[in-house]
């Protein structure tokens, strides 16, 4: 009864296992394995030139995008249809940020007192917004270098578990 028992609960399994890898064995000859070994190579290879294909691709978008913004900025500077304001709107509004945020930092570091406890939570928040702001701010006024982005894109890598 124990054969017939391991037989049917998982023995049959294990059974064709073994079967498979002897036929694999006997009809598999050694070029043959040689020539799957290959065509696995060659899908990996492929694989690869496809992932890096697809990453110059979408840093070339990333590229296009950031050049077609510097060419509006040119050309509204350049326009002689434009407004005093509409010309200098985004230099207004990178000064306010960094004036405000300069602000909310000088008013925590030396008076804490102006703010209240449950308010502080508030203010804090949105000097993290406005620090992010600066820094995309800084980023376009003083540029953000592709190497940078190469830098943080390897920091990521390294940090994600594979």
């Amino acid at each position: 009864m124990s054969f017939l028992t391991d037989l049917f609960s998982g023995g049959a399994g294990s059974i064709v296992d073994s079967v498979g890898k002897v036929l694999d064995n006997v009809i598999t000859t050694k070029e043959e394995k040689m020539q799957q070994e290959n065509e696995l190579r060659k899908s990996e290879i492929q694989f690869q030139l496809d992932m890096k294909k697809l990453t110059n691709d979408e840093q070339k978008m990333f590229l296009d995008d950031i050049s077609s913004a510097r060419q509006r900025e040119t050309q509204i500077q350049t326009s002689e249809n434009a407004t005093k304001l509409g010309k200098n709107v985004a230099s207004f509004l990178a000064l306010g940020t960094v004036v405000l945020t300069l602000g909310l930092f000088y008013i925590l570091i030396f008076s804490p007192q102006l703010i209240g406890g449950d308010k502080k939570d508030i203010i804090l928040y949105i000097l993290g917004v406005l620090s992010a702001t600066l820094t995309q701010i800084y980023s376009y006024y003083f540029g953000s270098s592709a190497g940078s982005a190469a830098k943080s894109q390897t920091i990521a890598n390294i940090k994600t578990p594979v």
